[in-house]
């Protein structure tokens, strides 16, 4: 919790030297690619695209591969996910709001976006060369806001589900082959996250991000971003 305070403090103190500035929508970046380094029960490596598309739209892919290490052993988890993402200046959404015949202008103070799409998750294992992948659906929102050419912040929550690999119990009196079996939880799980992005430059950014799960510990990313 101490972290999540941090960030949001650090986000809030880059966000009002720019609060009073005019922002357009377009300002805030949806075409880069990334490279990002994963911190949870091990280290992983992942990747992420995204491309405009007219009209406030934008496709994201994102792969992201971890180790997961049990009594049982080692097994390698591969996440491999697809979005289609809408955003919107909030000032766009409610370019003004009428009220007894009196105009309030409502600026871009953020931008409000959210993302629809299918995740995979892939389990992988040397033991009886077990290898099995399902795949559900994944949504995320949030909100960014900051200086599109400096520091920027961001809120999100993102709604999946997981899937877990468990060791099959033989049966008390039988001869059984060790096997493996995966299961997926029932519950959505729900990460609410936060983020940190500088730009350095028109073309490259730095980001760090931290999530908390209900299933899962709380994972830390940073990352490198080239943006097209």
């Amino acid at each position: 919790m101490k972290y999540i305070i941090t960030l949001v403090f650090l986000s809030f103190v880059s966000f009002n030297g720019y609060a009073n500035e005019e922002k357009k929508s377009d300002d805030f970046d949806y075409s880069s690619f990334e490279i990002n380094i994963i911190q949870t029960e091990s280290t992983g490596i992942g990747a992420k695209i995204s491309l405009p598309l007219p009209g406030g739209l934008y496709i994201v892919a994102e792969r992201k591969a971890e180790e997961i290490d049990s009594k049982d052993g080692s097994y390698e988890r591969i996440i491999n996910s697809a979005r289609l993402g809408v955003h919107a200046g909030i000032g766009d959404i409610f370019s003004s709001i009428s009220s007894r015949g009196i105009n309030l202008s409502v600026k871009n103070i953020f931008d409000v976006y959210a993302e629809v799409g299918i995740k995979g998750t892939a389990y992988e294992s040397d033991i009886n060369s077990f290898s099995e992948d399902e795949s559900k659906a994944n949504v995320i929102a949030g909100v960014r806001f900051g200086n599109p050419s400096g520091w920027e912040g961001k809120f999100f929550v993102d709604f999946s589900k997981d899937a877990e690999m468990v060791i099959r119990q033989c049966p008390a009196g039988q001869v059984c082959i060790k096997a493996i079996e995966y299961e997926l939880d029932e519950d959505t799980d729900q990460k609410y996250g936060t983020g940190l992005l500088y730009n350095i430059n028109q073309r490259s950014a730095v980001s760090f991000e931290m999530s908390s799960s209900k299933l899962f510990d709380t994972s830390f990313k940073i990352g490198y971003q080239l943006n097209f």
